[in-house]
C-alpha cells in the first residue's frame, strides 16, 4: 500500500480537521501498517473500496444524477467522526453545515481525497489512515496512530459565479452594473455633481475588504483613510476597477471572484490564510477626494 509523507497543512478554514502529519515520519512504521490491516479488515466484511493512497471509501446514499465536488469550488458539508468502535470523536455543528473551498489542502489529506469523490446530495463512509488523518496526535476516543471514521454528507459544491449570485441576493443588493471581467459594481452613495478621477492621480479612500463567506474584515481603514495610486496595477484588479467607476463623494460595494483577486494562491501570514485561495471578495468603498 503507498502511503503518503506530508507536511502539516495550513490550518484555516476547518477547526479540528488539518493534519498532523510530520514530513519525517516513517510510512513503513508498524502504526500505519496496522491502520491498513483494520481498513483491509473492515473493507472485507463491509465492502467498498481502498485507494492506492490508503483511503477507505463507500457511498452509502449515492446521487449519480448529483454535481461532482469541483476543486476550486465551495463545498457545504456535514461530518461526523468516530473511531472504529462508533465511539464520538468529532462532528460538524448541529446547526451548520461546514463550507470549504476544495483542493486548497488545508483539512488533512484523507478528509480531502474523500470529498472529492462526492457528489451533490451523497452520502459517504470514509476510514482514514493515521498517516492521511491525525496521525500522532490524539483525541477524544482516538487515540495516537488510529484509524479514524467520518460519515459525510456534500450538500453543495458551488462555483464562484454561484456563491456571488447567492450572496447579492440573500443579502438584498442591486448591482449598478456588472462588468465583462466579472466584477458587480454596487453604487450606494451618488454624487452626481463629482469629478471621476484619472490614471496617475492618488485618490484618498475608505475601505473594508472581507470574504463573502466571512463576517469580519480581513482589512480595513477603521476609522482612517488610505491613498491609493489609481491605474498602476499597484493592487488587485477588482479593487482598482471598482474604484475607477466612483466619483469623489460616492460610495460603492463591489464584489468580484478570485481572478480578479487573489485567485488560487490565497494570502498567508504566519502559516494560516487571511483569504483562502478560491474566494470571492466583497469591498465597501468611499472615495473621499483626489489629487
Amino acid at each position: 500500500m503507498r502511503k503518503l509523507q506530508l507536511s502539516i497543512f495550513f490550518a484555516v478554514v476547518v477547526s479540528g480537521l488539518t493534519s498532523c502529519m510530520n514530513e519525517s515520519a516513517d510510512p513503513t512504521s508498524k502504526y500505519y501498517d496496522a491502520n491498513d490491516v483494520e481498513i483491509q479488515a473492515y473493507k472485507d466484511q463491509n465492502g467498498g473500496t481502498v485507494t492506492t493512497t490508503g483511503l477507505y471509501y463507500k457511498i452509502t446514499t449515492p446521487n449519480t444524477a448529483g454535481k461532482q465536488a469541483t476543486v476550486g469550488e465551495e463545498l457545504e458539508f456535514r461530518y461526523k467522526a468516530t473511531n472504529l468502535k462508533g465511539q464520538f470523536v468529532d462532528s460538524s455543528a448541529a446547526t451548520a453545515p461546514v463550507y470549504y473551498p476544495l483542493g486548497i489542502q488545508s483539512v488533512f489529506p484523507g478528509l480531502e481525497q474523500g470529498l472529492s469523490l462526492l457528489r451533490e446530495g451523497e452520502t459517504a463512509t470514509l476510514l482514514i489512515p493515521s498517516y492521511l488523518a491525525y496521525n500522532d496526535q490524539a483525541k477524544t476516543n482516538l487515540p495516537a496512530y488510529s484509524v479514524v471514521r467520518f460519515d459525510v454528507t456534500l450538500n453543495r459544491s458551488r462555483s464562484e459565479e454561484q456563491q456571488i449570485d447567492e450572496y447579492i441576493a440573500n443579502n438584498k443588493l442591486t448591482v449598478t452594473e456588472k462588468t465583462a471581467s466579472g466584477l458587480r459594481f454596487i453604487r450606494t452613495v451618488t454624487n452626481a455633481n463629482g469629478t471621476t478621477p484619472g490614471i496617475g492621480q492618488t485618490l484618498t479612500i475608505k475601505y473594508l475588504g472581507k470574504q463573502l463567506r466571512n463576517a469580519s474584515a480581513f482589512d480595513s481603514t477603521g476609522t482612517g483613510t488610505f491613498d491609493a495610486l489609481l491605474g498602476q496595477s499597484k493592487y488587485v484588479k477588482g479593487f482598482e476597477e471598482g474604484l475607477s467607476k466612483m466619483k469623489i463623494g460616492e460610495k460603492a460595494t463591489i464584489i468580484f471572484p478570485s481572478t480578479l483577486g487573489y485567485g488560487t494562491s490565497g494570502v498567508i501570514q504566519s502559516n494560516r490564510y487571511v483569504i483562502t485561495p478560491y474566494a470571492p471578495l466583497r469591498f465597501d468603498l468611499e472615495l473621499v477626494s483626489a489629487k
